[in-house]
């Protein structure tokens, strides 16, 4: 039963394989083609050098056999390419690009030959943009088979410690990870003590090759500092052996860090390099994409709604300050500070001085100050702390100086910028009820698409804010429990889907 398991898993990346290879030559084809009817035959972009059709065909037939041997070498079909990340749309990029100098270097070897160099560059341009895209159907259609068992390798987890726990609930909370752990195997717990998610350990490492026969797993995660030294020698020293699985090591220290590490070797030595902050390459590219395309578009539209705003504030309250700073924590632990309007709502939490607030509002305050608060707009003048690359649009809660969260909760969220919208207003995305593990899963788990995802949220959660009947004021609601900081809940439909912070502060 194992082996049908083991040989049905194989038989699905077979098949995945065979398919993209189908496609990759189409979107190839397809690229190359509708390059030479815009560029030579076509009347959109003259062209007025010799057309040549039949060296055109020529490089047509020829270009699928070379452009998929270029996919193979760059591993656009290895496992652990496929199916996540952005590595894939890397090699993308660099493969086409190594298709096209194929070409450029065929031009010059073939010397009665002129190629048109823009229908280089339009080919260049539409292999990239089909094969990626094609990459990017076939990544939904896998993730949609995932949910039905497809694509997913049986892992076992050998060391139960912390470390172990974690990696095993990590992949339990992301169903396109394909991966299922099926098993502990540990050197110091007995055998059937229950570990995570109805996990149990399964056995002991000495008895690891029968145990993945038994459970049919495809993958073995070792977590080095989770067995003894004796046993750790033991299962390298079988990794060089065809034992129909794959092994593989975890630093040890996931639960301790949520940035990456990258595998570099000195003269042949592994070493581990541990990144300084979460979103690095290409990540790093999307996110300032996303946060400056839209941060400043934002912030002109809302300047002049800004100055509406600051001038109502200083007309009813002439002895107060219009804006807020609040001396906050950044990236890395740089500090800045943190602009808010003053509605003087967030100060009843701070000056009660107690762990639990009653959510309400004081009858001081002012119709502009609760609307401001309820529907989130007290948050508009952090754009500029956007454009200025202090914040990021959706990320974690700023921290201020004073704010008590656990120590290694707080460093692992400085890895990003903090956020004007918290990942953990929608469902989908965050939904463990406690706001420190929902923003550690959001750094750990970063996709452009989950930004997105929070964005058009927050974006129709407003809309139906204002279109809504006003709501009753509560003159008390329940508090929502979080460690070490002040509390105060917000009423208003808005609050929930623009992230305002469940604690009070900024």
């Amino acid at each position: 039963m194992s082996v049908s398991r083991t040989s049905d898993y194989d038989r699905q990346w077979k098949l995945l394989t065979w398919v993209l290879l189908a496609l990759d030559s189409l979107a190839v084809l397809g690229s190359l083609f509708s390059a030479y009817v815009l560029r030579i035959s076509g009347r959109l972009l003259a062209y007025g050098g010799p057309q040549q059709e039949d060296v055109y065909r020529i490089l047509l037939v020829i270009s699928v056999p070379v452009w998929l041997a270029v996919f193979a070498a760059v591993g656009l079909y290895k496992r652990d390419t496929l199916l996540g990340g952005v590595v894939e749309y890397q090699r993308i990029v660099k493969a086409c690009t190594v298709g096209v100098m194929a070409f450029i270097v065929l031009s010059f070897m073939w010397r009665d030959v002129e190629v048109s160099r823009g229908w280089l560059l339009i080919s260049w341009c539409l292999s990239c943009g089909l094969v990626g895209l094609e990459r990017f159907v076939v990544r939904r259609v896998a993730y949609c088979l995932r949910s039905h068992g497809w694509f997913t390798a049986r892992a076992l987890v050998v060391g139960a410690n912390d470390q172990g726990i974690a990696i095993a609930r990590q992949w339990s909370q992301s169903p396109s990870s394909g991966m299922q752990v099926v098993g502990f195997v540990d050197d110091f717990k007995p055998m059937g003590t229950p570990v995570v998610n109805s996990l149990k350990v399964i056995g002991r490492p000495t008895a690891l090759d029968e145990l993945v026969c038994q459970t049919g797993a495809n993958e073995v995660v070792v977590v080095p500092n989770a067995v003894a030294w004796e046993t750790f020698e033991e299962i390298i020293a079988r990794a060089n052996v065809q034992n129909g699985y794959t092994l593989r090591l975890s630093p040890g220290f996931y639960e301790l860090l949520t940035t990456s590490v990258t595998v570099t070797n000195k003269t042949f030595v592994p070493l581990l390099t541990i990144n300084e902050t979460r979103l690095v390459g290409v990540e790093a590219v999307l996110k300032s994409l996303l946060d400056y395309g839209l941060g400043i578009p934002m912030l002109i539209v809302a300047l002049p709604f800004m100055v509406l705003i600051a001038l109502g504030l200083w007309l009813n309250r002439r002895h107060k300050p219009v804006l807020a700073r609040h001396q906050t924590m950044g990236q890395s632990g740089t500090t800045f500070k943190m602009f808010k309007f003053n509605t003087r709502i967030d100060s009843v939490a701070r000056l009660a001085g107690l762990s639990h607030v009653a959510a309400h509002i004081p009858t001081n305050v002012s119709w502009l100050e609760r609307t401001l608060y309820r529907r989130g707009l007290d948050k508009l003048p952090q754009l500029f702390n956007v454009v200025a690359g202090q914040m990021s649009l959706i990320g974690p809660r700023p921290r201020v100086i004073e704010d008590k969260t656990d120590a290694c909760a707080a460093r692992n969220l400085l890895t990003v910028k903090p956020g004007m919208i918290g990942p953990w207003t929608m469902p989908g995305v965050c939904s463990s009820g406690d706001e420190t593990q929902d923003e550690l899963y959001y750094v750990r788990n970063w996709t452009i698409w989950i930004d997105l995802h929070v964005l058009f949220g927050a974006a129709r959660g407003l809309a139906a804010g204002w279109l809504a009947r006003p709501t009753t004021v509560r003159k008390q609601a329940k508090p929502i429990a979080s460690a070490g900081a002040q509390s105060l809940t917000r009423p208003g439909v808005a609050l929930s889907q623009l992230g305002k912070d469940r604690r009070g502060l900024p």
